[in-house]
């Protein structure tokens, strides 16, 4: 298939008419419409389905577009390179995050980083897991952080694993404890985490005990339960990464627990090519800042997720 056959498809989705994306490429219509029957012959399947003047994505032309999208961001990637050779930035580092290492921890790590690296050019973006994951399989980002809890083909990985601890406002009885135990806990405004792995844990270990705390607010991210144990709202149980970094707050205090609560994400990095030198550097930092801020991690081997996916 022809690149110029992708690109009239690519233009046609997202312009969402054949007249629009004609106008986008300087192509008369008939002309698009041409590339985009013979890649359909090509492929051998219905891009698009037409209801009345509009045309929609097949469920076969959404899941094409999926990867045709990965071709153009790696054409990207190939075009940022040229532009980085010719203005002689010849150091670069592309970073994808989820929104909780990318607020606070790893902004910290990068400033350290670029103060060691001179002019290395960073891209650093904040996207949900899957997203992240996206980036990495197209081979256009090195590293990313991410939870991930399935095989994947193009992507290596590293698990880390670190333990839970607790935020509680200076005001708070509890914040003269030296650690907090599940029943500390107990009868306490636990700030909720939606659909979150933590919290399901909580969860069990407050059922097995026959406790329960007051559920009062469910937020979607730590940052977000950070800011409300701040404001004396409650409490919360969270990655030790948030914690640290809102404990330097006078009105937060962070407490370990009795109890163990493992909390796990992975470093990824695209398994196609050799893994970038600036990616090795930057991950040192992060494991240095997390030493000096007394955060024990534990990290797993590197392990090819295309392989646990062929086993």
């Amino acid at each position: 298939m022809k690149l110029t056959q992708l690109n009239a498809f690519k233009a046609v989705v997202e312009c969402q008419t054949v007249t629009a994306a004609a106008d986008r490429l300087s192509l008369s219509q008939p002309a698009v419409s041409r590339l985009l029957s013979g890649l359909e012959q090509r492929i051998g399947f219905q891009l698009f389905i037409r209801k009345g003047n509009r045309l929609e994505l097949s469920d076969e032309g959404q899941a094409f577009y999926l990867e045709v999208a990965k071709v153009f961001d790696a054409v990207s990637g190939l075009s940022q390179s040229a532009s980085s050779i010719r203005s002689r930035h010849f150091g670069s580092l592309n970073i994808a995050a989820m929104p909780l290492l990318s607020n606070a921890f790893l902004p910290r790590i990068l400033a350290t980083f670029l103060k060691q690296t001179g002019k290395t050019k960073i891209s650093f973006k904040t996207y949900r897991s899957e997203e992240v994951v996206n980036r990495i399989q197209s081979q256009t980002t090195d590293i990313g952080f991410a939870f991930v809890d399935e095989h994947l083909a193009g992507v290596k990985a590293q698990k880390v694993e670190c333990e839970c601890v607790c935020l509680i406002p200076v005001t708070s009885p509890l914040a003269k404890r030296t650690v907090i135990d599940l029943y500390d806990i107990a009868g306490q405004v636990l700030i909720r985490h939606e659909r979150d792995m933590t919290q399901r844990r909580v969860d069990a270990l407050l059922r097995r005990y026959n406790l329960s705390t007051i559920e009062q607010i469910e937020v979607s991210l730590a940052s977000t339960a950070a800011a409300l144990v701040r404001e004396g709202i409650g409490i919360a149980i969270t990655d030790p990464f948030t914690a640290h970094i809102e404990s330097e707050n006078a009105n937060v205090v962070m407490r370990p627990l009795v109890f163990s609560l493992p909390f796990e994400f992975d470093i990824l990095y695209p398994a196609l090519k050799p893994i970038h030198r600036h990616a090795e550097q930057f991950i040192e930092h992060f494991m240095l800042l997390a030493d000096q801020m007394d955060i024990y991690l534990k990290v797993g081997p590197m392990r090819d997720l295309n392989e646990q996916l062929q086993t």
